[in-house]
């Protein structure tokens, strides 16, 4: 009777375990059950298997100055990314002479371009673009939670689909948390996961989260549970401030998709036209045959 008794327990412990393993979406305060992570397989690089570069880009387009848009470009054009995300930049305001900042941008860069506005300012708009050198075959944008009746400012994510080679996509996506309300942080990484969550095909999602690994909150648990985050704790580059960085402000994340996509470096670029240092990181892309 003993016996069966524990047989009984371990077959109910395993249906439980394997019913929590079939979790497929998120709820904000669920953060004792996290997603499960796919255990990245780097690229074999001594393998005959072709594979293809790509150069990633995160940066803070908050500028206060009409120059410093022209220096931002010269930057950006230096590391020459294929992949680039532009967090707080302004669309045709007035405080920018009603520029159209990511298509120019785009145009300078030789560039696909796709912005979203997270709300109207002045004769424009404010918010995040994600730009790609190769096709976009997909748009994909979400203004982000906050609690109910919050009025701080509004967030968005934007995530692009492209064609890195024929029949080899990649998804790229990027946002900015809120970075003084912790449960709308909270919410917003939910949004987050939710967005990506069915994704088949490798997914590199970088921005500012505003949260410090060291602060063990919330929003990197809960990240770390889905993505794998390009370095993340003691000795990672820093981007903020620009003259002596002791913050991580854009972070860089993937999913590998079966280890079709590979971290080869991750580095804060030395120069920017504002209190950011732009973050970098180069992939490898497995072009199976």
């Amino acid at each position: 009777m003993k016996s069966n008794t524990i047989l009984y327990g371990l077959l109910s412990l395993f249906i439980l375990v394997s019913l929590s393993s079939c979790r497929k979406s998120y709820s904000a305060g669920d953060w004792d059950i996290l997603p499960e992570k796919e255990t990245p397989n780097p690229v074999d690089s001594g393998s005959n298997a072709p594979t293809k570069t790509l150069k990633v880009m995160s940066v803070n387009m908050r500028l206060s100055t009409i120059p410093d848009f022209a220096t931002m470009i010269t930057y950006i054009k230096e590391y020459n990314p294929d992949l680039l995300f532009l967090r707080q930049i302004d669309s045709a305001t007035t405080r920018v002479e009603k520029v159209n900042r990511p298509q120019v941008m785009a145009d300078s860069l030789g560039m696909e371009v796709f912005f979203k506005k997270n709300f109207d300012y002045q004769t424009g708009g404010f918010g995040n673009a994600v730009l790609s050198k190769f096709p976009i075959k997909e748009k994909v944008a979400q203004i982000l939670r906050r609690e109910d009746g919050n009025t701080a400012e509004l967030r968005s994510a934007v995530m692009i689909r492209v064609e890195v080679e024929k029949g080899h996509d990649v998804y790229f996506a990027g946002t900015e948390l809120d970075p003084s309300v912790v449960n709308n942080r909270n919410l917003q990484v939910i949004d987050l996961l939710n967005m990506t969550e069915k994704i088949t095909e490798p997914v590199i999602l970088v921005g500012n989260f505003n949260e410090q690994e060291s602060a063990n909150g919330q929003v990197l648990s809960y990240l770390k549970g889905s993505f794998t985050f390009a370095c993340l704790g003691a000795g990672c580059p820093m981007n903020s401030p620009k003259a002596s960085p002791t913050g991580i402000y854009d972070y860089i994340t993937f999913k590998g998709a079966g280890g079709k996509l590979a971290l080869s470096n991750y580095l804060a670029f030395p120069k920017s036209a504002n209190t950011f240092l732009p973050m970098t990181a180069s992939f490898k892309l497995k072009i199976e045959q």
